[in-house]
């Protein structure tokens, strides 16, 4: 599951009870939901976790978040960085699992980067930022690689980044989750060309 922290704010002039989670659309969504709030009053907020299980899809989980006599739809939405957990592996090992995922399992693009993200700490930097992954270390200074694992299937997501001449780079994701890849490339290019 992946973990998600909600802030609920009583905008009311009342206080609001039994604050829980209700129905939820698709009925199979699997939410570890938070424990009953008995009482938030007016102007009080609460930060609560949940986990919820979008089964490595970006589609938003949609519930309803309920009160003694109200109820309220929500839907959230994760960003598809937020649907992977790093995976620690060494260099070779990352080229192994990258051997076993070609063709079909391979996403690329040739992107121009920042000047500000040329340095292997800028581009470490904006790749963790957009994606929960794990650095793997490198002995070449102008190779970037980056492991996960995604959080409902633990399919492999390889991430890697080689620099080229100029401010050109050629970024390529490496993974089963061929729509994951495509949204993850989008993301991750846009990251890197900010500066």
């Amino acid at each position: 599951m992946v973990a998600v922290q909600v802030t609920l704010t009583n905008g009311s002039d009342h206080s609001l009870e039994e604050i829980h989670i209700g129905d939820r659309n698709p009925a199979s969504l699997n939410i570890h939901c938070f424990n009953t709030i008995e009482r938030l009053e007016p102007e009080a907020s609460v930060t609560v976790s949940m986990g919820i299980d979008f089964s490595d899809s970006t589609q938003a989980a949609n519930f309803q978040l309920c009160t003694k006599e109200d109820q309220f739809s929500v839907s959230i939405q994760p960003a598809v960085g937020e649907l992977l957990m790093p995976s620690s592996m060494t260099e070779q090992d990352f080229c192994k699992e990258q051997g076993k995922l070609l063709g079909m399992n391979e996403t690329s693009a040739t992107i121009t980067m920042a000047t500000a993200n040329a340095s292997r700490q800028a581009i470490s930097k904006q790749v963790l930022s957009v994606a929960n992954v794990g650095v793997v270390t490198s002995g070449q200074n102008d190779f970037h690689r980056f492991a996960g694992r995604t959080v409902s299937s633990s399919a492999v997501v390889l991430v890697s980044l080689e620099q080229k001449e100029s401010s050109t780079a050629l970024l390529t994701i490496n993974t089963e989750k061929s729509v994951m890849a495509s949204m993850l490339l989008r993301d991750l290019k846009q990251a890197l060309a900010q500066a």
